[in-house]
């Protein structure tokens, strides 16, 4: 007779990454507005199977930053009971996020990135923000900094999240606040040497889309806020506006080596 095997032993399920963007809490509104989407989220992240290893979020955890608006994204998060990665979005402080979300100590203003293990994932976070400006930049120091950490687990296979995309979209009013030009000139060339990154996530732009950068799968993540309306009109006066698309979220799990990401959508809500 065949003695049955453990759970651990018949489970072979994959690590999972869930990717939340895009968050823009507002003080003042507890269950209600953006702290409710995030809730919802939170929920639905809540039931999948298994649960996942960690959380990243990529940006704009604030719709105006404070103190007291990552004390409510860590409280709002923390029923997921696994550690969260954050990087900061355009409208995000440097400095109070990293007070909140770590990675750890740091001079004032510098920029918060990091290179933590999901399993058997390695997650690389970059600071694509520039202090003052919506648009983002990577700079040298940010560059050199990417490049030696890759360089430390060259065999690892990787994941790297930005908060903006190296890519215009086609959706003017988000491609005017993207990543500087020679900054997505530079991170391809980099990228080059480094093989073991299987795919580049981002948010920013509130909508789910998919193209290719450096030769790798480049997703960018929807927002559990708001979605942006499609217009891809090739005119510099429409403005950003929303749309009653679906919100949601992503998974990213390593599955035989290759990277899968899975974009789960958000049911509408009936806002009060």
């Amino acid at each position: 007779m065949t003695a049955p095997k453990s759970h651990a032993a018949a489970d072979r399920s994959p690590a999972t990454l869930v990717q939340l963007s895009d968050l823009h809490l507002c003080l003042g509104e507890d269950g209600t507005g953006p702290a409710r989407r995030l809730e919802h989220a939170v929920l639905r992240v809540s039931e999948l199977a298994p649960r996942p290893h960690a959380v990243l979020l990529s940006g704009d955890l604030a719709d105006v930053p404070s103190s007291a608006a990552y004390e409510q994204a860590h409280e709002l998060l923390a029923p997921l009971g696994v550690p969260v990665h954050a990087i900061p979005g355009n409208h995000d402080d440097r400095d109070l996020l990293r007070a909140r979300f770590g990675p750890g100590p740091a001079p004032a203003g510098a920029p918060v990135h990091f290179a933590v293990n999901c399993g058997p994932l390695r997650l690389v976070g970059c600071d694509s923000t520039r202090p003052g400006d919506d648009a983002g930049a990577l700079g040298d120091e940010q560059l050199g900094w990417l490049d030696e950490t890759l360089g430390q687990q060259p065999e690892a296979p990787t994941l790297l999240a930005l908060h903006h995309p190296p890519v215009h979209t086609g959706v003017r009013s988000m491609d005017a606040i993207a990543l500087a030009r020679e900054d997505s000139v530079a991170l391809e060339v980099l990228l080059g040497g480094h093989p073991q990154v299987l795919a580049i996530t981002c948010g920013h732009v509130h909508t789910t889309m998919t193209t290719a950068f450096a030769g790798r799968p480049l997703l960018i993540c929807p927002s559990t806020n708001s979605a942006v309306l499609l217009d891809l009109r090739a005119r510099d006066d429409i403005p950003f506006a929303v749309s009653c698309q679906p919100l949601g979220f992503a998974v990213h799990t390593l599955v035989d080596g290759r990277l899968v990401s899975h974009v789960q959508p958000l049911e509408q809500l009936h806002e009060p």
